[in-house]
């Protein structure tokens, strides 16, 4: 039997974002400068579809609701966390990955989605769950519900600071929740990725930045050239710098001098 080639690679950019930030104003830079000709958003179609009557009802001012019957307890109050974090911060939650979604349609490049579907997700999530880990998620859940924005970006600046250190103790008092949200997730998508830069020369991939890491690692044993930018950096108003390896990444080749696909 024949051995079988490997597949082309193009450049991959992971673009690590937060869920309840305005980042608009980062991505738009990022997209000028990567020049990517397809972009990819952590987002499966149920979610997409959600986010997309969400944001329309919250340009019109009408009142922002969301549906999350026969979902776990913890997922309706994580929900909630996000929404009341995400309108004092003056967005909806998730919204980065609509503006990610809605700038590449502009520029007339194909969106793709590959994340998991979250009625997969969340069962598997349930099912693994020791009983501390539900009771450590529904207290932290409420505990949530009294955390002002300020803080939030605290931690956030804290997180970049130490991401390895943050992982670490998410891991230590959630090992379910990391091996599901995270691992599996992270395996998942570089595999849709590396399909993906098989077929596009660059390709922009707006994730979680939590998930960045270990996309990074994962797409570079795959043999994909693949940079990072991350969210302290598409906060920053200043220009963006030029996108920086991600862990575990191989060195990337040199970006074509023809300009934008």
């Amino acid at each position: 039997m024949a051995a079988t080639s490997p597949l082309p690679t193009g450049e991959v950019l992971l673009v690590g974002v937060a869920h309840v930030l305005d980042l608009r104003k980062g991505l738009q830079r990022t997209v000028a400068d990567f020049h990517p000709d397809a972009v990819a958003v952590e987002l499966d179609p149920e979610r997409a579809d959600s986010l997309v009557a969400r944001e329309r009802a919250h340009r019109e001012g009408l009142e922002v609701s969301r549906t999350r019957r026969g979902q776990p307890l913890m997922f309706r109050a994580w929900g909630h966390i996000q929404d009341r974090l995400a309108q004092s911060l003056g967005d909806i939650p998730g919204a980065e990955m609509l503006q990610a979604a809605q700038l590449a349609r502009s520029m007339g490049l194909p969106v793709y989605l590959i994340d998991d579907p979250l009625s997969q997700v969340a069962p598997r999530l349930v099912g693994s769950l020791s009983r501390r880990e539900r009771l450590r998620l529904l207290l932290s859940s409420f505990v949530g519900l009294l955390v002002p924005a300020r803080i939030v970006r605290r931690e956030l600046e804290k997180y970049s600071e130490d991401r390895s250190e943050y992982l670490e103790i998410l891991r230590e008092q959630y090992p379910s929740v990391t091996r599901v949200l995270i691992d599996e997730r992270n395996a998942h998508m570089a595999q849709r990725l590396a399909v993906l830069s098989s077929r596009h020369r660059r390709v922009m991939a707006v994730v979680g930045d939590a998930h960045v890491g270990g996309l990074g690692e994962s797409l570079a044993q795959r043999g994909c050239p693949v940079h990072a930018i991350r969210v302290e950096e598409l906060m920053d108003t200043r220009p963006a710098p030029a996108p920086g390896p991600a862990p575990g990444s191989v060195p990337p080749p040199p970006p074509p001098v023809s300009g934008p696909p």
